[in-house]
């Protein structure tokens, strides 16, 4: 039952990337508003033949009009260059995984 529901899933490649495996994340910087957090990941699909790189966030705000959102998360220079560091981080586990 599983193997056909992920057979379904992998058809879309939102719903791909959406359910698949977590297998790299960076550590949680936090923004200017104390919840507020972001995260680099990489995922693999549900069919095991693409791998992601996903950003799990919660913004300090956010602004928009008639179902238009645009969420914001401000960070210090020293959590951008960690936030650029781990990204970085995240393209090298990709390769070294497409290999």
């Amino acid at each position: 039952m599983w193997s056909l529901l992920g057979n379904l899933l992998s058809r879309s490649k939102t719903l791909n990337a959406l359910f698949g495996d977590i297998v790299f994340t960076t550590p949680r910087e936090h923004g200017a508003y104390a919840r507020s957090f972001f995260e680099w990941r990489v995922k693999r699909s549900i069919d095991n033949k693409h791998l992601y790189i996903a950003v799990m966030m919660k913004p300090d705000g956010a602004v928009g009009t008639r179902g238009s959102m645009t969420n914001y998360i401000n960070f210090d220079l020293e959590a951008a260059v960690r936030l650029r560091d781990n990204l970085n981080d995240c393209i090298e586990f990709a390769r070294g995984q497409s290999n």
